[in-house]
């Protein structure tokens, strides 16, 4: 069996570089995407908080005004 020279072993060790290379940049791009979504699920989180709080005063409304209505002047 031939063994390998030590040329095949640089040119093997340089792929697997590159190879690792992209692997990283991969990684890094998957972690700005991750990221962009972490940002965007909280500003709907904002904003669902926002209208939910929005909704419970338009449901609380009358009572609200009722009971205004039926203070002494």
């Amino acid at each position: 069996m031939l063994q390998p020279t030590e040329v095949d072993i640089q040119i093997e060790v340089a792929v697997l570089k590159n190879r690792l290379d992209h692997i990283d940049e991969s990684i890094h791009g998957i972690r700005e995407q991750i990221e962009e979504v972490e940002q965007r699920v909280m500003r709907l989180e904002r904003t669902t908080y926002m209208l939910l709080g929005g909704l419970i005063l338009l449901q609380a409304m009358p009572f609200i005004q009722e009971m205004f209505s039926t203070l002494p002047s």
